[in-house]
């Protein structure tokens, strides 16, 4: 399969972080460090980074997350065009979602 990922997010060291551990079919797995969100939960939009194995910079992108009821619906961009769409649910104070890239 190809296309496709997982990504888990927990919040950071202060309002408005998350951290983020991902997996992807194509690309490996790494972590991420998401700045943006004015909100103690989940929803909002972020800048964020996110690194390889290594430690080293894979990409930026705009993500943006939305409470939709009991799920989260989620989108990376990047230059303001969505490339990746997902979905999550948060279980225990972390935010675990599935996505597919565009």
């Amino acid at each position: 399969m190809s296309n496709i990922g997982s990504v888990q997010y927990s919040k950071g060291n202060s309002v408005g972080e998350l951290k983020a551990v991902w997996i992807h079919a194509d690309y490996g797995h790494g972590t991420g460090l998401a700045i943006g969100g004015q909100s103690t939960k989940f929803d909002g939009k972020y800048e964020i980074k996110y690194f390889d194995s290594n430690g080293s910079l894979l990409t930026v992108l705009d993500l943006e997350i939305i409470k939709n009821e009991q799920r989260y619906d989620l989108s990376w961009s990047k230059n303001g065009v969505v490339i990746s769409i997902g979905i999550g649910v948060e279980n225990f104070d972390i935010l675990s979602a599935g996505f597919y890239d565009l």
